[in-house]
């Protein structure tokens, strides 16, 4: 299948205005030396700082960047869907914009994609408080336990996805997912897609704050376990369906 595009970069992002110019700026140094035909998403989830702003200045004279702003605010996993499915690409890089990841470390997981359907930018070192290192322990493990697989950072938001691949899996991830990117992980791994793993630097948020803290982080948890068990449920009736096929290109 021929695409418009090489690359597809997705980023949502939320009140990031002290930060987005420079993810920008970084993709916009380091995405020529992957491919001349890269588009990059931003998905706004009606920022109320001066994200859309900046956001809109820095398109006015770069045609690579699509800037799309949700009309009201719909969370972390409908952002990250809104862009995946917009995407035009034939691999898609879906990233974080708080500033935790080195854009100049994308090239690690280009290089794999000849061998994968999907490549994991497993967090090394990860700086992230006490409570969400444990969190991600706990999803770590019940998401490897349904995969039947061993996997290190199941949900990382710094990954590239083979756009036939999401084609295929997208079909089973519902619109209300709150964590798109670990049924992705969950889906790849069952159906048999090839899935790799390429460690890269985690960086201390050093602006801006998570807008997942106490309460409201353990209430998000608790329905995004029910929606990760319910998933599975479906994968496990229906997973033939999503399986991959040597009709996928290499």
């Amino acid at each position: 299948m021929e695409h418009p595009a090489d690359l597809s970069v997705v980023v949502p992002v939320y009140n990031e205005g002290v930060l987005v110019e420079t993810l920008i700026l970084d993709l916009e140094r380091e995405l020529p030396s992957l491919s001349s035909r890269f588009e990059v998403l931003v998905v706004d989830d009606a920022s109320t700082d001066e994200t859309a702003q900046i956001l809109a200045r820095l398109a006015r004279d770069r045609p690579w960047l699509d800037v799309r702003r949700n009309d009201v605010n719909s969370g972390h996993g409908a952002s990250v869907l809104r862009g995946l499915d917009a995407a035009a690409g034939a691999w898609i890089l879906q990233s974080d914009s708080d500033g935790q990841f080195m854009m100049s470390e994308v090239q690690r997981l280009w290089e794999q994609r000849a061998d994968a359907d999907l490549v994991l930018g497993v967090r090394t070192g990860r700086r992230d408080p006490r409570h969400r290192l444990l969190l991600t322990h706990a999803v770590r493990w019940t998401t490897s336990l349904l995969a039947g697989r061993s996997l290190r950072d199941v949900n990382t938001p710094f990954r590239l996805l083979r756009r036939e691949t999401f084609d295929e899996l997208r079909r089973a991830i519902p619109d209300d997912t709150l964590a798109p990117n670990l049924f992705v992980t969950l889906a790849a791994s069952v159906g048999g897609w090839r899935v790799v793993e390429v460690p890269v630097t985690h960086l201390p948020r050093e602006r801006g704050t998570s807008t997942l803290r106490s309460l409201r982080l353990v209430r998000f948890s608790a329905r995004g376990l029910r929606q990760l068990l319910a998933f599975r449920r479906t994968l496990r009736r229906d997973g033939s369906a999503f399986r991959r096929r040597s009709s996928v290109e290499p």
